[in-house]
């Protein structure tokens, strides 16, 4: 046991080595991860509500910059944990191949992708992937009580944490239901009785959000019903055919933001990237190969796994979604190539077991130069997530002057809802020198509105308010004449306008007879409707 914590500590080690540098008092804003100082509960009943909610309680005791650093240190450190695990479990005999494939698991460019993009609950789900699939071998190796309580009980946790790996839990244990039906049919009766067991403890755990979205009522429901084609097509795998777009996900690539330039990719920085990532491809086949001699199972379980999820993630999912309407919600199906990244770290152990084997029996030196290069493989192959992803992330604080417009606010008692301009969902703003979310509905205390549009060819967020939508027509109007009256009508007394981007455009604010400018500050300014309760 002595021994596996130290071996824990190269993870920590590889997730210091990426978070070292963000771990500064400050935010890390990017894209959709817009943590605020103080975390809200969430309004609506979401699969992620418990873990939500538990974010605002601790917020309490736990400044909300310190908690966003340590959810993120906690994700690169579950991640290599769980794998190291998986991959001793399978393993009889570990060496250097197991640091390897850990630390690929944790360092790849799906994980970077996400991590650009903000989206701490994918990774999230992605971190317990080798914890889940690791109880789900045990299970199919002995299916009793204690393991199906485990891992009913570990895939309802995944749901609140994620809720499109469910999905991809679902298709890792449909494959492992038909291997066992395949080569283990004599414990068929087990596999039922205990797996239904399994099914129930997460369908209990999850009731609060799975009832609601059978019913087709609840926030997520309502959710996916305002999802259309041009959400598929914003957020598809990228690639101009399902060929390329294969291509793309073999590199665990192809993420929809990756050709819109909000981050750099890892073969901007790296020589020989495309060598990089053909050696990790071959090591990947070779470990697939020799596990095949020994164990066909194993390489059945993950290599119809991975090659099922690249499929849907090619664009599959989306003529089936008609069919079957819960696939519905993965209006971005890229982030199944989780699941071939999986695939990839466990036959990479064996990969790189037989490289170094190969390698010994021709000389020591060999030996010691493949070794070095192989742990050096996964942080060239995706450096830019290295000491604060290459730079293009550090912390970040909010303007003083949003802390005392909040102060204002916050001294008016009367009920009203307050609009934040520009009227953009996702815009750059100078304090966090990226694009990301409008974080103006978590940080001020009233009720802000704001753009639901992402303006992606058409795309929805899903989370439209029919005030959002008339918003939208009163903003777009030429017509300005009564348009603090308009404001009014939908309960605005207040705008907030930040100084960013195209803050210019909305200089007719000032022309407006019902608008008074209460508040002129380095970067926002503050309005008041005095058409509010008029009306």
């Amino acid at each position: 046991m002595r021994g596996e914590w130290k071996a824990y500590g190269v993870y920590l080690l590889a997730a210091l080595a990426v978070m070292l540098p963000l771990l500064g008092p400050g935010f890390i804003l990017t894209l959709d991860m817009v943590f605020t100082p103080t975390l809200p509960m969430p309004e609506a009943v979401t699969s992620s509500y418990v873990f939500h909610a538990g974010l605002h309680y601790l917020n309490f005791f736990i400044p909300s910059d310190v908690l966003e650093k340590l959810m993120l240190l906690s994700i690169l450190i579950l991640s290599g944990i769980g794998m190291h695990r998986l991959v001793r479990f399978l393993k009889q005999d570990v060496g250097l191949e197991i640091y390897v494939a850990s630390i690929f698991f944790m360092i790849n460019p799906f994980v970077y992708s996400r991590f650009m993009a903000g989206q701490y609950n994918v990774l999230l789900g992605y971190a317990l992937l080798p914890w889940f699939v690791k109880l789900l071998i045990s299970f199919g190796r002995s299916p009793k009580l204690g393991n199906a309580l485990k891992l009913g009980s570990l895939a309802a946790a995944v749901g609140i944490v994620a809720i499109h790996t469910v999905g991809e839990l679902a298709l890792i244990t449909a494959v492992a239901g038909c291997i066992a039906l395949w080569r283990y049919r004599r414990h068929l009766r087990s596999y039922v009785r205990y797996g239904l067991i399994a099914g129930a403890v997460f369908l209990v755990i999850s009731s609060y959000w799975l009832v609601p979205l059978a019913m087709g009522k609840g926030s997520t429901a309502q959710t996916i019903d305002q999802f259309t084609i041009a959400d598929t097509q914003a957020f598809a795998t990228t690639g101009q055919n399902p060929l390329v777009r294969l291509g793309n996900i073999v590199r665990l690539q192809g993420f929809w933001a990756e050709e819109r330039g909000l981050y750099l990719l890892p073969q901007d920085r790296a020589v020989l990237w495309g060598l990089m990532a053909l050696i990790i491809i071959v090591l990947v086949i070779w470990g697939g190969v020799k596990l095949w001699r020994k164990r066909p199972t194993l390489v059945a379980f993950f290599g119809v796994s991975a090659l099922i999820a690249m499929i849907l993630a090619a664009g599959a999912i989306e003529p089936l979604a008609r069919h079957v309407p819960p696939l519905a919600g993965y209006r971005e199906p890229h982030k199944l190539v989780g699941l071939v990244a999986l695939s990839y770290s466990v036959l990479l152990a064996f990969g790189v077991q037989a490289a170094l084997a190969r390698a010994r029996r021709k000389s020591e030196m060999l030996y010691s130069l493949g070794a070095v290069f192989l742990l050096l493989l996964p942080l060239l192959f995706t450096r830019t997530m290295l000491w604060g992803f290459a730079g293009q992330l550090s912390p970040r604080q909010y303007p003083a002057d949003w802390f005392s417009i909040n102060k204002r606010l916050e001294q008016d008692r009367e009920d009203f809802a307050v609009l934040f301009l520009p009227w953009h969902q996702y815009m750059s703003f100078h304090f966090a020198d990226r694009i990301i979310a409008s974080p103006a509905p978590a940080f001020f205390s009233k009720p802000m509105v704001v753009s639901a549009d992402p303006e992606l060819g058409g795309a929805t967020s899903g989370r439209a308010t029919a005030q959002q939508r008339a918003l939208d027509n009163i903003l777009a109007s030429q017509d300005k004449q009564a348009f603090a009256k308009q404001l009014a009508a939908h309960n605005i007394k207040y705008i907030v306008l930040a100084k960013d981007l195209d803050y210019r455009d909305y200089d007719y604010l000032n022309d407006q007879s019902d608008l008074v400018r209460t508040s002129n500050y380095d970067t926002a300014i503050l309005y008041r409707n005095e058409a509010w309760g008029r009306y």
